[in-house]
């Protein structure tokens, strides 16, 4: 019994199951598919609703409108978003930016009774700072995590799993509404309904991505930072000229 005992956790010993689900819950493969599923109930869906025309109104102006306001905040945050991962960690800047879709499609419902723009475009301007944070989150997790070797592969795993949300979440109005009259005048609530619970589901999904120490077999380089420091790194982007020539091709993406 004794010499048992003392073979308990060395390497001798065969790991139990609970350790074994512990070691591959922190893989880069399940860390880059937690991402991937988070963005699939996020901007995997918000693109879904995007798809109905008009955020599934009739009338496109209330969601052109919004939209307006996320891509201005959005071209502004997705600059700042990767300070802000600096300074929060992975976790709570996706959090932080998934809880903002969630809010989003609550505004359509909410336009759906009430008819009044303000919410929408509010919601679409917290969205482009939300975007803007998720999207830096999730660019520095598949930059780190993956093992050089597998990056390519994990990449295109993150991006097969994000772009299904798309194309299943455009099935939700059309069973949803499949029965409805050619005059509805906009998707009905349990459209929007669908929506916002799998973007809660993403949310939830972010507590449980893991920060980089964390992660079996990735190097992890710690410093400090404060915001001041995060801010003056981000504005001397700006003094090197590789980045101004980047400049150009950003810009078209926002007015084409």
């Amino acid at each position: 019994m004794a010499e048992l005992e003392s073979l308990e956790g060395s390497p001798l010993m065969p790991a139990s199951k609970s350790e074994r689900l512990v070691l591959r819950y922190k893989t880069p493969l399940v860390q880059v598919s937690l991402v991937g599923l988070i963005c699939f109930c996020c901007p995997g869906m918000f693109n879904a609703l995007s798809g109905l025309g008009g955020g599934g109104q009739l009338d496109p102006t209330t969601a052109d409108n919004a939209n307006t306001a996320l891509y201005a905040c959005f071209a502004v945050f997705g600059v700042l978003g990767g300070g802000v991962h600096n300074l929060l960690g992975p976790r709570w800047t996706l959090l932080i930016g998934a809880l903002t879709y969630r809010l989003y499609a609550a505004s359509f419902l909410y336009y759906n009774h009430r008819r009044s723009q303000a919410f929408p475009v509010a919601a679409g301007a917290l969205l482009g700072v939300g975007a803007g944070l998720l999207w830096a989150a999730q660019g520095a997790i598949m930059t780190s995590y993956p093992p050089p070797n597998r990056r390519g592969t994990y990449i295109s795993l993150f991006w097969c799993l994000f772009n299904l949300g798309g194309v299943l979440g455009g099935l939700l109005p059309f069973g949803l509404n499949y029965n409805r009259g050619s005059d509805a005048a906009s998707v009905n609530d349990g459209t929007y309904i669908a929506f916002m619970a799998f973007m809660l589901v993403g949310a939830a999904l972010t507590l449980l991505v893991l920060p980089p120490r964390r992660i079996d077999g990735t190097r992890v380089i710690t410093y400090s930072s404060s915001p001041t420091a995060e801010l003056t790194e981000i504005l001397a982007l700006f003094a090197n000229w590789k980045m101004l020539l980047v400049l150009p091709a950003a810009w078209s993406t926002y007015i084409v």
